[in-house]
């Protein structure tokens, strides 16, 4: 019985993907990027772009709990890195959280006037689309 590395579920060992938070459970390139983030995490944790690659491979292997707490860890380490927040935005409006959504995704064209899918998403969930 395998077990969901983002939410913990049980899972059949045949399944590809956790059917309650949609995680990938292949080994693949996701894989060796969370591996070579938390390498290079181990050897500095204060690295920020290290924390930010961690968090794109959890956000693309479908761990968008594990991503956002880096991305937030990230914000933290240097608030002015625009694709910070619009990555919050995206996960926050993801998962229905609109009002941080919007708070993450105005930071991102406050910071970087001109990110054209920040303003975008953002124009979309102040629209309620």
């Amino acid at each position: 019985m395998a077990k969901c590395p983002n939410c913990g579920r049980e899972l059949s060992d045949e399944v590809t993907h956790c059917d309650g938070c949609g995680a990938s459970l292949r080994p693949s390139a996701i894989s060796q990027m969370v591996d070579d983030a938390k390498q290079a995490l181990s050897a500095n944790p204060n690295d920020a772009s290290a924390r930010y690659n961690l968090a794109i491979a959890y956000k693309l292997g479908g761990m968008d709990d594990l991503a956002l707490e880096e991305l937030s860890r990230v914000a933290e380490l240097q608030p002015d890195f625009v694709d910070v927040h619009y990555e919050l935005g995206v996960l926050h409006a993801k998962s229905g959280r609109t009002e941080e959504a919007i708070g993450a995704l105005s930071r991102a064209v406050e910071l970087g006037p001109g990110h054209a899918r920040a303003e975008r998403l953002l124009r979309r969930l102040r629209e309620g689309d």
